[in-house]
Order: C-alpha cells, then structure tokens, then sequence
C-alpha cells in the first residue's frame, strides 16, 4: 500500500474509496470528465529516485502504471487498466513533483522535468527572455503529455511540438533510466518523442528553444458559400494564402422548423504573423477560443508569440462533455475530403431526432438538445518522428509536405452519457469512410476508433517501434486496452484477461 504522502493534493482530481482488499482506490477523469477508470491508488513521487523507488518495487508485482499527466485528453489513449479486472494492481502516477530545470543560453536549450505544465513553463522561459517555437491552442496541458501525444499548433511552417524534443531521459519498467539526444542517436529521440505513454515514462527532457518573439494576430470574419462543394474550395484557397492561419467554422445547426441539421457557413479567419510592435501585449486577454467571448468579429491583437497562439486556463470557457475528433490529411485533399467530411455529418440529422427534447423542442428559440457542430481547421508541416500523426513517410512525391487538420466538435446542452456515446459512434464512422481516400491520420489523443491494421499502413515505422515498446515493457505494465487494439500490441493481450 501507498504511503499517506502519495495522495496529498489529490481532493480536486479524483474520488478515493476503499476496494476490497482494503487499498485506498483512485477513481481518475480526465478535464471534461466524461473519460474515467478506476486505479487501486494514486501514487505522487517526491523526486526522480522517489519513483524509481517505486517502479522498481512494483516491477516484481506486474503493476499496471499509468502517467496522466493533466488529464487533457478527449479520449482513451490515457485511461488506465480498471481495478478488479486483473489479477495485477493498476496505478494512476502524477509527477508533478519533477520540477528541475536547467536553461543554456549559450544554445538556446532548456532541461527541465515531466512535472512542468506549460502555463507554469512559458512564464518561466519568458522570465529569461526565451521561447518555445510552437505551441497549441491552450496552455492548460502538461509539457511532456503534450508532446508525447502529439499536440501540434497552426501554421505550415511549425511543426509537431515533439520536433523541438532535442533530449530524453525515460525511465522503462524495471526502473532503469534511458537516456538519449538527437546529435548521438536521433532515430531513438524520433521514436520516444511520441511514445503516447507506452514506451516508458519520461522524466526529463531537453528542448530548443528561442528569443522572445512577438506577433499581430488578426481575425477576420467572412461569409462563406451555403454550396458546400464551394464552401470547401474556399477554405482550401482561404489556406493557401496564409502561412499561419485558423479557420473556425463552418458549423451545423439543428433547426427545429426544418428537422434537419442546417448549414451556418460563416468562417472565422484568424491569422499571425511576426511583429516588432512590443508596447501592448493583448492577445492572450481576448483570445476567443473554446467559445470563448465575442469572437465573430474583426480584430486586431500584439503579444508575445507564444501568448499570441495559446490561451490560459482562465481563458477556456467549456469543460463539459464533447464528441470531438481531429483528423490529418495531406494538404493537397482538403478541399474533398472537407466537402466529404461535411456532408457526412450534415446526413445524420435523421438519427439525431432521437435525442431531441419534446420539451425544449417546443420553445423554438432554445431548439435541440445537440448543440452546434463545429469544425476547425488549421495547417501543421509535416515531420519525420515515427507515430506522428502527420509523418511524412508515405507521402506521394510532389506533395507539400504540408498537413491540413480538421477537427470536428459536438456538444451537447448539458453532460449527457447517452448522447456522449451517440457523438462518439459518429466519430467512429469517419475513418473507416474515408481514412484510405484521404491518407488520413488521427489525433493520438482525441477520439479515435482504428484497429492495428490502418495505424500500421499511416505509421510504416509501427514495428520498430512496437519492438522498442517491448525492450521497455516487455511485462506490459504501461499498456492499456486501446493501445493494445490500436497498435496490435497482442503479447499484452493476456495482461488484460
């Protein structure tokens, strides 16, 4: 059993109760709380040789393991192996606790620990007038599940956040620290980088970074084509013209009149690109993201460049529950595959009337129960780390080398599991659509649905990889069912029955 100080800090994140053999158990969610499992405990190491404490002991005992980071994940690449449905014991690791950190100015590197999230990380940098060169859209998550999941910004000369991975030192189930860099071994660094928790656990990284930097972000509001076909060649057009740009809209609204799913084609463009101007830093006050305030307007902000791209906790408006893919595709098939994608979505109004309410249906102006679908689409460049969802390994010659992404977001009015599973099932559906006509790749850590078959033909460095996963783990301690159906990982298969 876990000492008491493993479940300090612990009220805000998770439920305790005792199971049946007496050990305090962790009840997990994810940010929106609509992704759970149950652990047999919580464990919080102290320092590094805290958890190689740990792990060690827990080697002998086949314990499922389980870094979570901060919980911001839409699906369960993250969730642990259920208490009670193994023999084995099944722990949820938080190190929060990892929190050194080394700045060299002399090449513009940072080293720090897995403990850093990246609203504490940024400011941190900021303080020594440094950045990093990318970022997502938030800055809620923690910097090394950001990365090894494969959390990307916009723009189509900024790549994957895992490209600025220089340095790693990962601790593999026995309790042995792996240490590794790009000069003496860059195809190891390419391989953990993205090791979406499966290859050990990452304790330490070092990253590029760069000199402050600042831009003008400016977000224009622009009447899209009610043609579809239009409608997405516009979008694709609209892309072209920008090197770092995010496209809000369109979306489907549910019309109670009509019965159907109608289409707003308003289009958000929201774009950046470098500045000088240092006299204002606003962005990051009125950053409109996750439905966040006023945001279908035109407008112009400066900051710092890495406050210009992402928002902080403070700025993010919705937790709740949300069906939500993000698919990557070669540049060059946006426009079909955004025209195929759409009109996907916009059939299914059929099988929403079932969770229609007769009540609120009856007051027209609060309508359906399913809120909008949104789409969002931004623009990544393509690079060569093995499970990046956008690798560049079987491009067609000619190509870009540019991916586009579109994500696909449901809401409901309220948190709703049978609506949740419905949004989910029509996630389910795109891949298997369209994924081989559109070399589609998706998100590690958002909804997804492929088996080991498609990962394998988007990800050709799959098997090498799988072989490192077992050098690391070769108990499958770090797995998890999804990683298992995912990856075809079936010497683990076992662990799990």
């Amino acid at each position: 059993m876990v000492g008491t100080k493993s479940y300090l800090g612990t009220a805000l994140l998770s439920l305790l109760a005792l199971n049946s053999s007496g050990v305090l158990a962790h009840r997990w969610f994810n940010w929106q709380e609509d992704i759970s499992c149950d652990a047999t405990g919580y464990f919080v190491p102290d320092d590094e040789a805290d958890l190689i404490s740990f792990v060690k002991k827990h080697y002998s005992r086949k314990t499922f393991l389980k870094p979570v980071g901060n919980g911001h994940g839409f699906g369960n690449l993250t969730t642990c192996v259920n208490d009670g449905e193994t023999e084995r014991e099944s722990y949820i690791l938080s190190l929060t606790n990892l929190k050194d950190m080394q700045i060299h100015k002399n090449n513009n590197t940072v080293t720090f620990g897995a403990g850093w999230d990246l609203i504490d990380l940024i400011p941190a940098l900021r303080d020594e007038g440094l950045e990093v060169h990318n970022l997502g859209s938030e800055m809620v998550q923690n910097y090394i599940g950001a990365v090894t999941t494969g959390t990307h910004g916009t723009g189509k000369q900024n790549q994957n956040l895992a490209t600025q991975i220089l340095g790693l030192r990962v601790l593999d189930a026995q309790g042995n620290i792996h240490s590794m860099d790009k000069a003496t071994n860059p195809d190891l660094v390419k391989a953990f980088s993205i090791g979406i928790g499966a290859l050990g656990i990452v304790v330490e990284a070092t990253i590029q970074v760069e000199p402050i930097s600042y831009l003008k972000r400016t977000t224009r509001v622009i009447q899209g084509s009610s043609n579809i076909t239009e409608l997405y060649q516009q979008i694709a057009a609209i892309g072209d013209q920008y090197e770092q740009i995010n496209i809000p809209g369109p979306t489907l609204d549910w019309s109670v009149e009509q019965q159907a799913l109608v289409l707003k084609p308003n289009l958000t463009v929201v774009s950046w690109e470098p500045s000088n101007y240092s006299a204002v830093q606003n962005c990051s006050l009125d950053f409109c993201a996750n439905d966040c305030g006023p945001c279908d307007r035109d407008s112009v902000c400066y900051d710092y460049k890495n406050f210009a791209v992402a928002t902080p906790p403070q700025g993010i408006c919705y937790r709740g529950f949300m069906g939500q893919f993000e698919h990557f595709l070669p540049i060059e098939n946006l426009a079909a595959a955004g025209e195929d994608y759409l009109h996907h979505a916009q059939a299914q109004a059929a099988r929403m009337i079932p969770f229609q309410n007769p009540d609120i249906a009856t007051d027209k102006s609060k309508g359906y129960l399913s809120d909008d679908l949104t789409v969002i689409t931004r623009f990544i460049k393509a690079d060569d780390n093995w499970l990046s969802p956008v690798n560049d390994y079987n491009l067609p010659a000619g190509a870009q080398g540019v991916f586009a992404s579109l994500e696909y977001s449901w809401i409901p009015t309220y948190n709703n599991w049978t609506q949740q599973y419905f949004y989910q099932e029509l996630a389910s559906e795109f891949i298997p659509r369209f994924g081989e006509k559109y070399n589609v790749r998706p998100h590690w850590n958002k909804m997804q649905f492929h088996n080991e078959t498609y990962t394998a033909t988007i990800f050709p460095k799959m098997n090498e990889w799988l072989d490192l996963q077992e050098e690391m783990d070769h108990q499958c301690q770090f797995i998890n069912e999804f990683l298992i159906h995912a990856l075809g990982i079936d010497r683990c298969q076992s662990a799990l029955n």
